[in-house]
């Protein structure tokens, strides 16, 4: 709840004032709405009972996910594979999941370029990683969180929250973003 206080709450709260007070225009008014109505859906799915299975928690970001792209005009490659459960999965934990990959791909629409992400899935000693690979203009990580934006430290304490790692490898040919999550829980669960 706290969470969508926050992101959701605090979203619609700005709006509001700057609809009262004149500096809000349609498009950006819209732009906000928009972003509330799926800041609230990514609620909503991480709610849903995924029995510790990631590859269903992703499959149902995965349904909301390609009627976005569709407006971007970016080619999602889909290339899960099986992984194990992950017991520790709660709905706490999925959301901040959902949130550091929706971040993700936010980066990649707006700031990329790209024409196509890859996202798969893979096991790699105790973790399953979750990779997403764009085909657009790379950024150098050192300037990307000197430029006001929050979202590369949010995803890196989201994933911490859950005792998760995130990466990135970036170049002119596109970033390849990868978030390592541990197969067995090292902490208390999240709830």
């Amino acid at each position: 709840m706290q969470d969508m206080h926050d992101g959701l709450g605090s979203s619609l709260r700005m709006a509001l004032w700057s609809v009262e007070h004149g500096h809000c225009d349609e498009d950006a008014l819209a732009d906000v709405l928009k972003s509330c109505i799926d800041d609230l859906k990514l609620a909503i799915d991480s709610m849903e009972p995924v029995q510790s299975d990631l590859l269903l928690l992703l499959a149902t970001w995965r349904f909301r996910l390609d009627r976005h792209l569709e407006d971007t005009g970016i080619t999602l490659r889909w290339e899960v594979a099986d992984v194990p459960l992950l017991n520790w999965l709660s709905p706490k934990c999925a959301l901040h999941i959902l949130r550091i990959l929706q971040e993700a791909f936010t980066n990649i629409i707006k700031h990329a370029q790209a024409t196509e992400i890859r996202l798969s899935t893979s096991v790699q000693g105790d973790q399953v990683v979750v990779s997403i690979a764009d085909n657009g203009r790379g950024f150098v990580l050192e300037q990307a969180g000197k430029q006001g934006g929050k979202g590369l430290s949010n995803q890196q304490f989201r994933a911490k929250v859950i005792g998760a790692e995130v990466t990135w490898n970036s170049s002119a040919a596109g970033t390849i973003f990868c978030l390592r999550l541990p197969i067995q829980a090292h902490w208390e669960s999240v709830e």
